[in-house]
């Protein structure tokens, strides 16, 4: 699926991607290759092979969105980007379009100050603030060794600008899933809503702190994995999955050895 565009303010066009599985049980895993592609080939890479099972109801439904994206250099302009899977006999392909208004969006700020939270992997290290996320340095553990992931995350909203709010910061959540890989991972702390941290979150509401998330992942089988790391703000009034804000990515590629 083609969630929407962004026009950066270098003229290069952010382009974001999703999808609905449409199986109610079974996950279904695509390797990159023919049968899993990204063209112009050069943005080959940035997509899933792994394809879990979602219901979360409402507008949303089996659709998971902003798993990827990736950004066309202003003198790209006017390229589309095409997905194209091929599974159970059948080819779906959808094109990344910056051509129609009604799938623009915007990376400001949203109705009462939400903007998508920063990721770091260090305090003194690259920065996400969006669904194109950072890299992490490649890790490399056996199979069946836990292996600890760790990040620092931020809630950058401006919402001392708006009347009426009662914090200008809210609780994070976090979404950690298998991005790319031969075999599903035993992951100890998969998701945390903000509503559910809120529990013991003390921080001051007029300031924005950097907290530290880690969850411990077990691999079945050797091989190269990415496992990617969701962190949103859903529990800010302006900010709701299904508006496809506020989150941002970032990603861990892991090599497992026998």
């Amino acid at each position: 699926m083609f969630n929407g565009w962004i026009l950066n303010e270098d003229r290069s066009v952010t382009m974001i991607f999703g999808f609905a599985n449409q199986n109610r049980t079974a996950t279904v895993d695509i390797p990159l290759g023919p049968d899993n592609k990204l063209e112009p080939a050069q943005f080959q890479g940035a997509q899933p092979t792994h394809f879990p099972v979602y219901n979360r109801g409402g507008f949303v439904g089996i659709q998971e969105r902003g798993i990827f994206a990736v950004v066309v250099p202003a003198d790209m302009a006017g390229t589309e980007v095409v997905w194209t899977l091929n599974s159970g006999g059948k080819t779906w392909s959808v094109p990344g379009r910056a051509t129609s208004p009604a799938y623009e969006m915007s990376a400001a700020e949203m109705a009462s100050g939400s903007l998508k939270p920063a990721i770091r992997f260090s305090m003194d290290g690259p920065e996400s603030v969006d669904p194109v996320g950072i890299y992490a340095e490649p890790k490399v553990v056996k199979v069946g060794e836990e292996l600890t992931l760790s990040a620092y995350m931020q809630d950058r909203g401006v919402r001392d600008q708006y009347l009426g709010n009662e914090r200008l910061y809210f609780p994070l959540g976090t979404y950690w899933v298998m991005h790319q890989g031969p075999a599903e991972p035993t992951i100890a702390t998969p998701e945390i809503t903000g509503r559910k941290r809120a529990e013991t979150d003390t921080s001051d509401p007029n300031t924005a702190p950097w907290s530290e998330v880690s969850t411990q992942i077990t691999f079945p089988e050797p091989g190269d994995y990415v496992i990617r790391l969701r962190v949103d703000n859903f529990q800010a009034p302006d900010s709701q999955f299904d508006n496809v804000c506020c989150w941002s990515n970032a990603y861990y590629p892991v090599t497992v050895t026998p």
